[in-house]
């Protein structure tokens, strides 16, 4: 069978689905039904229709995949690069971070276990310290290994002392009036005259009492028990009232019977003061000892010389018709 020329434009369809040629203009190129077969298809039911149904189906198909591909391999690249731009040991608490990796901050104690720089238990991020640490007084708290363990510290919402210890700006103490026992529990402190461990601090510090030679005292030197507020109180000076001895600075006395030394003014009974053979001087806060007949005194001041004697010139002399009585350590009247 002959094959027919046809052009693009000069191809007609009937109902018995025949070719008939039409001729064609000279300016036209020629095409052969052979080239048609392999490149169109037409629908027998279209009557009178110029209609090319082409197939491109295989090309576009190879194109969506090549873009699908080239995507895929682009967000690997840029996914490589940002995972390389981020430097270990770079990223601070809070930032996100890649599962497994170590972009975060070690030394600040961070690691990347969700996605975020974040904490190991037990630990929390401080702050002020920029660094993870364990919770110090009154922060909030879930559990107590949350609280410093160096300290003292409980959980009971916020991280407080335990065992009836009481906050010191920075640690956990027994109260005032009491003292850690070996059990680490805290308890009442002794009293004056009980028996104590020296070096400890077993003795009542309130009551300015110290352990000294196993009894918890009053430093004698300038302190005293005082009965009525059953503490340590400071020692008497010179004309102030005192219930004995012991109450008065060293070297004054407590009197019960007044006017025994006029030194350097008459005193009542219970009040501070010296011995006959001595008198207050204000330089010292102390009693020294009286001058002798023939020693020196000070002018105006009798008290500074011995009882019966007087300053006379700066030297202690007995009074006229009065002769010095060495056995009597007094001025006695003459014969």
């Amino acid at each position: 069978m002959k094959k027919a020329r046809v052009t693009q434009k000069n191809i007609q369809f009937h109902d018995n689905i025949q070719i008939r040629e039409i001729p064609r203009k000279e300016s036209e190129p020629e095409i052969l039904a052979n080239d048609i077969d392999g490149q169109s298809s037409w629908d027998p039911n279209l009557i009178n229709t110029d209609t090319f149904n082409t197939q491109p189906t295989q090309p576009k198909c190879i194109i969506i995949v090549m873009v699908v591909v080239g995507i895929i391999l682009i967000a690997a690249i840029i996914g490589t690069i940002v995972g390389v731009t981020v430097a270990d040991n770079s990223l601070t608490y809070n930032e996100a971070c890649t599962v497994g990796s170590t972009q975060c901050i070690s030394s600040q104690g961070l690691s990347c276990s969700n996605g975020f720089c974040s904490c190991s238990s037990p630990y929390s991020w401080n702050t002020a310290t920029t660094s993870c640490t364990y919770l110090s007084y009154n922060q909030s708290c879930t559990a107590s290994n949350q609280c410093d363990p160096s300290i003292d510290f409980t959980c009971t919402g916020t991280c407080t002392c335990s065992n009836s210890k009481v906050w010191n700006i920075s640690t956990c103490v027994c109260p005032a009036g009491t003292f850690l026992n070996s059990s680490n529990l805290c308890q009442t402190a002794y009293t004056v005259n009980q028996s104590c461990t020296m070096g400890s601090n077993q003795c009542d510090s309130t009551k300015n009492l110290y352990c000294n030679n196993s009894r918890c005292q009053c430093d004698y030197t300038t302190k005293y028990w005082n009965i009525n507020f059953q503490a340590c109180k400071s020692r008497l000076n010179y004309t102030e009232m005192c219930v004995s001895d012991s109450d008065c600075l060293p070297t004054l006395i407590c009197p019960t019977v007044p006017g025994v030394c006029n030194c350097s003014q008459f005193l009542p009974d219970l009040v501070c003061n010296c011995d006959n053979t001595k008198y207050y001087d204000s330089t010292t806060s102390q009693c020294v000892n009286r001058a002798s007949y023939g020693g020196s005194c000070s002018v105006s001041a009798n008290y500074t010389c011995l009882l019966t004697l007087y300053c006379n010139t700066g030297t202690c002399a007995c009074p006229t018709g009065t002769t010095w009585v060495v056995a009597n350590t007094a001025c006695v009247a003459s014969g």
